[in-house]
């Protein structure tokens, strides 16, 4: 192709066709320009192409990462709904309000407890290390951050700083006071019945803890909220890059 470009050059030059040589000449610089033109276009069309597979690829990872993260969110819901069943049960019987009976026995082996978030990371630690400008959706992206740097940020801190402190600093130096746990999480009875009733500082473990769970179940749902929805977000997202592609 070049050399069939030069012979026409060569013969209009020797034809003296100066204005038809400069005719062709900016002709053929047209042609060079639309060529690297489409090259470029090419070239970014690629990148883009596969900018967004490498998007595509982040986001259904993050939202299969979340997906196991719920089922770890609905196990704390559950654990929590059940500790402070026992909680209240344990302090009604402290309080007067009901009698001792054989159902009891397993909650008073069950009052301590608490729950640790398990955040599966991968995804989101590759997303980071990648750049999170990948992700060209802006709510997406500010979604997916805050969720991750903000909002499991702080109810693992009140976790390890505040709820596992009051289990293990306050709520179990009680217990064993006044408590013979014959086995955790299923059998117990008090070690004296009069005197159990007369321990003030039980009752106030206990009614703290009672507000612990209460605490961490109102959490626990929010997040719950928070990553299903934003799982939606991703599946939509998804599916529209899919109807696109």
């Amino acid at each position: 192709m070049i050399k069939f470009f030069r012979k026409i050059r060569k013969t209009l030059l020797n034809e003296n066709k100066f204005s038809k040589y400069l005719i062709y000449a900016f002709g053929e610089i047209i042609l060079v320009v639309i060529g690297i033109l489409i090259a470029l276009w090419i070239n970014n069309w690629n990148n883009e192409n596969q900018t967004k597979e490498i998007e595509i690829k982040y986001l259904t990872e993050i939202r299969n990462n979340l997906k196991r993260d719920v089922k770890d969110v609905r196990f704390n819901i559950d654990f929590n709904i059940d500790k402070l069943k026992s909680n209240k049960l344990v302090l009604s019987y402290l309080n007067g309000e009901i009698e001792q009976e054989d159902s009891l026995g397993f909650h008073f082996s069950n009052l301590m407890g608490s729950t640790r978030t398990v955040v599966d990371l991968s995804a989101y630690e590759s997303l980071k290390s990648k750049g999170f400008e990948i992700i060209q959706n802006d709510s997406l992206r500010q979604s997916i951050t805050k969720l991750y740097s903000t909002t499991y940020h702080n109810i693992i801190d009140f976790e390890i700083q505040d709820d596992h402190r009051h289990q293990y600093d306050v709520l179990w130096p009680e217990i064993i006071k006044s408590i013979h746990v014959i086995e955790m999480w299923s059998d117990g009875k008090p070690i004296d019945e009069i005197e159990i009733k007369n321990n003030f500082q039980l009752k106030s473990a206990i009614s703290t803890n009672i507000s612990m769970r209460n605490y961490m179940i109102s959490h626990y749902k929010n997040l719950n909220i928070l990553v299903l929805d934003l799982i939606d977000h991703l599946e939509e997202k998804l599916v529209l890059e899919k109807n696109e592609g």
